[in-house]
């Protein structure tokens, strides 16, 4: 009995301890950086103080996370409004999707293979980057791990499956793409696995059919009822299929395709991509003749590289890195279950050294890494929090909000209710700089000037110059703190 509860403790240690790292990874410093524009926005979308149907114009006049939308206002309305327990929501979700990862490579592959791979998503860059933003990518990433899990058993297609289960996959799908349109590439991979491995065996049942025209139906359904209406109402998208802000894809991207955002760096992503492409054709017998879990994994990852890219050069570019977050799935999986079985043990401990290596060496010395989290603020995330601690500890407890002349309508309303629930603790004073009299009697304030959406100076865009003059401006990372006092 003791050895077998010993046995059991030596399995489930480094998994336990793994796990830990992860969360510890994921915990620490979770609300260290401000919101950036786009987790405002979740944010504005899912005040439980409106109605779910207030919520969903929100939602379809900004994003197509209408799931994601929905769980976070439910979060809301259990756990309270508060900017500093928001990002929680996240954490929890992604310390579910490292269960659920764990739960398949043990499922599927060996126990090396388990921890090996269970450890490269602890510590992957990516996913603890959005594991910290208030933003729908992870739930994707859940959603997508649910839904290898529910067709794939042991690695393997269910020949015989049952009704309950075709039901459950195909709610399933649809609660993926309300979440984000591209898990559009996860139903659309599955449909062209199933295909081929029909078409090879000779023999399809009434079930399948079901279950693949099911899946058609929703992927159609969502692009012509679904994506139209959220066309309609949004501000970020044109008349295309695309959002107005994405940059073409270059060249650039053909040397990485992401990979270096994936994983650090330039060099760890060539390293993941030379691993990648290696253990494929070297395994390419029972990738591609055997028809299991790693033919519906390589297909994945080339329609989700192929099909965005293709549509991008025919009307308008539509793919970004964390679009495409669940492909660490595929990609850390076929890594970690292919190196143990390669029988070169040269090339096999050459490949293990450099990831382990180079990956806890990018972590800790390079500028895209544990720092960014940790140490530095990322860039894109403007310093709201130090904005406000410059006014709290000045003589001026008076504020404003920049008015931006920006495309987006509902921008400053974003911004504004964010701030207000920042500072709904502290005795600041909002005044409006559209109301000479709300400012007639004031000797000198503040303004946030958050300059992701900067047009013009603040001296050219308001109308104030006569009245007040400007005293201090600091700059805070994407954001403009901005002093004024009164001429005399």
């Amino acid at each position: 009995m003791n050895e077998i509860f010993e046995k059991k403790i030596f399995k489930y240690l480094p998994i336990a301890l793994i796990f830990l790292l992860a969360f510890i990874l994921r915990f620490y410093n979770l609300n260290s950086e401000d919101f950036w524009t786009d987790e405002m926005f979740a944010y504005w979308t899912t005040d439980p103080n409106i109605s779910f149907k207030d919520t969903i114009v929100r939602t379809l006049s900004s994003n197509f996370n209408s799931l994601f939308d929905f769980l976070l206002k439910s979060f809301h309305i259990i756990f309270g409004y508060d900017v500093h327990t928001s990002r929680y929501f996240v954490l929890f979700f992604s310390l579910v999707s490292l269960i659920l990862f764990a739960y398949l490579l043990n499922n599927t592959s060996g126990y090396k293979s388990l921890i090996f791979g269970f450890f490269l998503l602890s510590i992957n860059i990516f996913h603890i980057k959005y594991s910290q933003e208030l933003r729908s990518y992870i739930i994707t990433f859940v959603l997508a791990l649910i839904f290898i899990i529910l067709n794939f058993k042991k690695g393997k297609i269910e020949n015989n499956i049952s009704y309950k289960k075709i039901f459950t996959i195909i709610f399933l799908s649809i609660l993926m793409v309300l979440n984000h349109s591209f898990s559009i590439l996860i139903l659309l991979s599955l449909i062209l696995f199933k295909l081929i491995f029909f078409f090879k065996i000779k023999k399809i049942a009434v079930k399948e059919v079901f279950l693949i025209t099911s899946l058609s139906f929703v992927i159609l359904l969502y692009l012509f009822v679904y994506l139209p209406i959220n066309i309609n109402y949004s501000e970020y998208f044109e008349a295309s299929l695309a959002p107005h802000w994405i940059k073409p894809t270059d060249l650039g991207f053909f040397t990485n395709f992401y990979f270096s955002s994936f994983f650090g760096s330039r060099i760890l992503g060539l390293i993941y991509l030379i691993s990648l492409i290696y253990l494929i054709c070297k395994n390419r017998i029972k990738i591609f003749f055997e028809l299991n879990i790693f033919t519906f994994f390589v297909i994945l990852i080339f329609l989700s590289y192929f099909l965005p890219v293709v549509y991008g050069f025919i009307f308008a570019p539509v793919l970004t890195s964390r679009y495409v977050i669940f492909l660490l799935i595929p990609i850390i999986f076929i890594i970690s279950h292919f190196i143990f079985l390669d029988e070169n043990k040269f090339i096999k401990i050459l490949l293990i050294f450099l990831i382990v290596v180079v990956t806890s060496f990018n972590h800790l010395l390079y500028e895209n890494s544990f720092k960014q989290f940790y140490k530095e603020i990322y860039p894109t995330k403007p310093q709201i929090k130090r904005s406000l601690e410059i006014i709290n500890k000045s003589n001026t407890k008076v504020y404003s909000i920049k008015k931006f002349e920006a495309k987006e309508k509902n921008l400053n309303e974003v911004y504004k209710n964010y701030i207000e629930n920042y500072i709904k603790k502290i005795n600041f004073k909002l005044i409006n700089l559209n109301d000479k009299s709300d400012y007639n009697n004031i000797e000198s304030f503040w303004i946030i000037y958050i300059s992701d959406v900067r047009s013009n100076t603040f001296e050219k865009s308001e109308k104030l110059n006569n009245i007040f003059k400007i005293e201090k401006i600091i700059e805070l990372n994407s954001l403009s703190l901005i002093k004024l006092k009164k001429f005399y």
